[in-house]
């Protein structure tokens, strides 16, 4: 039998610790066989081999009458030490209590001669055994005495951190370069560092925290993490505004901004062509914007929301007058290179026409708009993209809409509706 565990090696006589601090090790207990002697024979002596990553070979102890004493009064705890009288030392030993009591149950057996059935490891054969144990990937803590003071370990990919309390994003969380999953829900976080942004990210929930502090969102402008996260929870945080950066996660899938406070979302909605799964239930919404026909969603949950009855929307007589106004000949080449699909990078255009031309909304027409008058709730919304849409059905959701003119038969269209 092997196991894996921690252990320090004493010296008795000299009161000298051969290993300094607790070392990774293997242990294993099985039998010796020495090699045959003229008349064909071999004997068997039964052995502990300790292995370290310093001492490859391991080290050798014999069983029989050589085991002075065992001290199992902390063996609940996963401790115990073996002291053997040759050589005159004392093996402390750190594992998982289970496997523990089994290693000192097979040690046992095989003092009282019960070894053919239960010690079935032959030590001679030992020496391919793993010197380390596998690197730790995951780690969950939900108590706040489990918290590692002496940071993290740095092969981690999945860490939850819940129900704690915790106020920060540490930097030692943001630094750990191997991580793809976080979950940081149930604590009292009000603000992300811009460090998180370095992490390849594909899961991040910050739920049920206390983001409406925040009033930074830069560390969603990363280019590692727009590229990386595919899920992120945002809910229950009472955020009373949708954050802008968000839409230019344009890889993420699943979005979560359930039971806050957000009473509008941005045209800009359009450029997440990826997103399939949207819930947005338990806020203020009071309508949504036209922009969603353009994005494909599997689900997009607006349950408990402030959508109203049916109601007529008027067009006073001044948005005419807006709307007859020439458009500036910029925008005129911006709605060119929509129109024609043009290839387009920040390499090419200043950024500010970059995020105008992905984010600013677009009349019924296909037009791309800037500077022009937003008409809340003058249409209903008709949702030809969404394939499962969850809300009241005693309300109407009506969308929020721009016109590019006057004689544009996109607000004919529009209008109609109602």
């Amino acid at each position: 039998m092997k196991i894996l565990c921690e252990t320090q090696v004493i010296n008795r006589q000299t009161q000298t610790n051969k290993t300094p601090r607790m070392v990774k090790s293997t242990l294993a207990v099985g039998y010796h066989c020495t090699a045959k002697d003229d008349s064909g024979s071999s004997k068997k002596f039964l052995e502990i081999i300790h292995f370290t990553p310093q001492n490859k070979l391991g080290t050798r102890y014999k069983i029989y009458n050589n085991v002075e004493k065992i001290f199992t009064k902390f063996l609940q705890d996963g401790k115990a030490t073996i002291s053997f009288k040759e050589p005159a030392e004392n093996l402390l030993i750190k594992c998982d209590p289970i496997q523990l009591k089994g290693f000192l149950q097979t040690l046992k057996l095989g003092l009282e001669g019960k070894g053919s059935i239960n010690l079935r490891v032959n030590i001679a054969a030992t020496t391919g055994i793993p010197q380390k144990s596998q690197p730790k990937i995951k780690m969950t803590i939900t108590n706040r005495g489990d918290y590692p003071i002496k940071g993290f370990p740095r092969t981690l990919k999945q860490l939850t951190v819940t129900g704690i309390q915790l106020c920060k994003v540490t930097f030692e969380i943001c630094t750990l370069k191997n991580l793809t999953v976080l979950n940081l829900s149930y604590n009292n976080i009000e603000k992300i560092p811009l460090e998180l942004g370095r992490l390849s990210l594909t899961q991040l929930d910050i739920s049920n925290n206390q983001l409406c502090a925040d009033k930074s969102w830069l560390w969603l402008n990363s280019k590692t993490l727009r590229e990386s996260l595919k899920e992120l929870d945002f809910s229950a945080n009472k955020l009373a505004f949708f954050p802008r950066p968000l839409i230019k996660l344009e890889n993420l899938v699943t979005l979560k901004l359930n039971n806050n406070l957000i009473k509008r979302l941005p045209f800009g909605i359009r450029r997440m062509h990826s997103l399939r799964y949207l819930n947005m239930s338990s806020n203020q919404l009071e309508s949504l914007p036209s922009s969603f026909n353009s994005i494909r969603l599997e689900l997009l949950d607006v349950w408990g929301n402030n959508f109203q009855p049916h109601r007529e929307h008027e067009m006073d007589k001044r948005n005419s007058a807006e709307l007859s106004t020439p458009s500036p000949l910029w925008l005129l080449a911006c709605r060119s290179v929509s129109q024609y699909k043009l290839p387009y990078s920040t390499n090419s255009l200043p950024w500010e026409l970059t995020d105008m031309l992905m984010e600013a909304p677009k009349c019924a027409c296909g037009r791309l708009c800037y500077g022009h008058k937003v008409y809340e709730q003058a249409a209903l919304s008709t949702f030809e993209n969404v394939k499962n849409l969850v809300f009241s059905r005693d309300r109407l959701i009506y969308a929020d809409i721009v016109l590019c003119g006057c004689l544009c038969m996109g607000r004919k269209q529009m209008l109609a509706s109602n």
